[in-house]
């Protein structure tokens, strides 16, 4: 028997309640408000405990469960504060008011481990698993359209929650996530997969006098050519229902959303042939809506589990990011998207200070680095990047590669603002770069590096490097630029990125020659996987003997970029999860497959097995056990993907074994 806690005490709370009576394996046990008279009110319909603050609720230890339905802005903090208090949590879509604060509710929920769900109640509806299997059965492997649709008129006060931008208001973040949710499910079904992420987003809306989107559109486009055009709003009435087709059967969901509860007649599916011809699927009810979702609630805590089978933390995490990026497109803008106002977004210190990351030192540094580098440019937004930040930082991460080009300057921003916030400024190395091509000449070093100290907020960098090389330009011309800087205190340790191994030790030798500070550091590509062509323009490989053994000759710090080959080494390269920074199949041909490649990703697979590790696990130990100094780029996207490269400094690699997978 649960005994549940709900944290509100608006109509939803109200149907919540209904459907634990209708349960046999729960209880309602108290109610909490921030209205004494609103919980004792509520307490005296449904006959449990009113308490008249949230804090009362959740200090009552014979609670199990927490079932969150308060306005959207405090889900995030009535989440955390219930798993701190060791409470699973049921918790109202959408989970959060953006992924960096579902990124990390649910690294706290794996920490304690407890039961978080996000309250899709469909999902957990008999019709969804049959619209899974149908998908399945008739849809395998194709490429498919999706109509998706959920809207209502709401008659509602300006100060309504719904019109409120203060609240989290608008219809992409309050029914939106449904539409997205579902072809994200659908996609994701067709291709054998839990969910698909898209590749991209086309929206548009239609927006309040407050900026709060009363309707909007989006298409969206998947790897697989598969496309789903949804709709939602507050405005006005939609078909509230879901098409699939593939130009030959269609798939028709009469009642997505709410399963035939409030229907009349029979709930079912329709599917169509080109025939024309209609097989009604009938769906076989197990109870009401809700009822269903907390008896499988229930199931999975007797079972001891931390996510539901039916949305996963990663199918959550992977909505919350298509409503950012939905919302924000079309230009809904909240208040919670500024750092300063979205404090509840950026990470508490839940985690235990477990530095796993070893630290080694680099010369002319006073800090030691750590053997692992956070690469700042890829982060979604300021959220996202701050919750990153500390993360890798709570698991010994000290080092930060950011670039004057990264995210159009924001990237310096961000990490800069992280810093301040978090009083580092003496604790943390950053690598910067500038004078990327086509702005790579000498004369440009100076003010991109004064405009890169000034958005990270600090006077000097730790480690500068040439982005790129212009091989027009003697070598002499940079090392005069670079000198002078380093002279003046704005720079301690010089370097270069992308620069061809003739290129290097001409300049460490006009240094040499000159009485000039020299290259001390270089960040070229470096992986297991030999590139067979560059990334991108202008990028350099240190993979070859004869650099290797430059660099161990002349112990040269190596910081190399792409250290995992670009996702080359992951088990599968059909995602269910999409990040705008991965790399597509045809890049990856391009740039990683061939005959030596493959063979070595064979072995590497072979070798991660037999170790127990992830294989790219394995190609990120391969980086780490060079015989030179080394401290590999990587650029997590949440925490698993961080402790998964933490991971790979528990590998241990013989000498024979680097060789055997080096094919030499």
């Amino acid at each position: 028997m649960i005994n549940w806690g709900i944290l509100g005490t608006g109509n939803i709370a109200k149907t919540f309640a209904k459907a634990i009576k209708d349960t046999s394996v729960s209880n309602l046990l108290a109610v909490g408000s921030r209205s004494k008279e609103s919980a004792e009110l509520f307490s005296s319909k449904f006959s449990c405990i009113g308490y008249g603050s949230y804090q009362q609720l959740l200090d009552n230890k014979e609670i199990n469960a927490i079932y969150i339905a308060t306005p959207h802005p405090s889900h995030f903090e009535l989440s955390y504060q219930a798993l701190m208090k060791d409470k699973s949590v049921l918790c109202e879509k959408p989970i959060s008011m953006n992924s960096s604060e579902a990124l990390v509710l649910f690294e706290l929920a794996k920490n304690r481990k407890l039961l978080l769900m996000e309250a899709f109640m469909y999902r957990m509806h008999p019709q969804t698993d049959k619209i899974r299997q149908v998908v399945e059965e008739n849809f395998k492997n194709k490429k498919i359209e999706i109509k998706s649709s959920f809207g209502f008129r709401a008659e509602v006060e300006k100060n309504h929650r719904l019109l409120n931008p203060e609240l989290g208001g608008g219809s992409i973040l309050d029914i939106g996530c449904y539409p997205l949710s579902m072809a994200r499910m659908i996609v994701g079904s067709a291709n054998g997969k839990s969910f698909m992420d898209p590749e991209s987003y086309e929206v548009q809306a239609n927006l309040s006098e407050d900026g709060v989107d009363l309707s909007a559109e989006a298409k969206l486009m998947f790897f697989d050519g598969s496309k789903a055009y949804l709709n939602s709003s507050i405005k006005e009435n939609l078909n509230n229902s879901v098409e699939v087709t593939d130009g030959k059967n269609t798939l028709i969901i009469k009642d997505p959303w709410h399963c035939g509860e409030y229907q009349k007649d029979s709930n079912h599916l329709i599917l169509k042939d080109l025939k024309k011809q209609v097989t009604e699927i009938e769906i076989e009810s197990s109870g009401k809506i809700y009822t269903n979702e907390i008896n499988h609630f229930y199931k999975c805590l007797i079972e001891n589990k931390i996510e539901s089978p039916k949305i996963s933390h990663s199918d959550s995490y992977g909505n919350a990011i298509g409503l950012d990026i939905w919302r924000k497109s079309a230009g809904v803008k909240y208040d919670f998207d500024k750092p300063e106002n979205a404090k509840s977004s950026f990470y508490k210190p839940f985690f235990d200070k477990n530095y796993i990351i070893p630290k080694s030192r680099i010369n002319s540094l006073e800090n030691k680095a750590s053997k692992l580098v956070f690469g700042c440019d890829n982060q979604i937004d300021i959220n996202h990047a701050f919750s990153m930040f500390d993360y890798f930082y709570s698991i010994g991460g000290n080092v930060f590669d950011t670039a004057f080009i990264y995210n159009n300057g924001k990237s310096d921003e961000y990490l800069g603002r992280w810093i301040n916030s978090r009083g580092l400024e003496n604790d943390v190395i950053v690598l910067g770069k500038g004078a990327h091509t086509p702005d790579c000449y000498p004369e440009v070093i100076r003010d991109q590096l004064l405009k890169s100290l000034s958005r990270l907020k600090i006077d000097c960098l730790d480690i500068y490097c040439l982005h790129r090389d212009n091989k027009d330009i003697p070598v002499g011309e940079f090392i005069d630029a670079l000198d002078e800087l380093k002279n003046e205190g704005l720079i301690k340790v010089l370097g270069a990125s992308n620069w061809s191994l003739v290129r290097f030790k001409e300049a460490i030798n006009y240094a040499e020659e000159n009485n000039k500070n020299p290259f001390e550091v270089l960040s070229n590509n470096f992986s297991l996987a030999d590139m067979v062509e560059p990334v991108w323009p202008g990028c350099e490989s240190s993979s070859k003997k004869d650099f290797k053994e430059f660099l161990r000759k002349k112990s040269i710090s190596l910081f190399p970029w792409s250290s995992q080959a670009r996702g080359f080494f992951l088990k599968s390269t059909a995602k269910e999860s999409y990040h705008p920074a991965d790399p597509n199949f045809e890049e990856q041909k391009r740039v990683w497959h061939s005959k030596e490649n493959l063979m070595k990703r064979e072995r590497c697979f072979e070798m991660a097995k037999n170790k127990g590790f992830l294989p790219i696990e394995i190609a990120l130990a391969y980086v780490l056990h060079q015989d030179f100094p080394v401290f590999p780029l990587i650029g997590p996207r949440n925490f698993s993907e961080a402790q998964s490269s933490a991971n790979a400094l528990k590998v241990q690699l013989t000498k024979e074994e680097i060789k055997w997978l080096d094919l030499t």
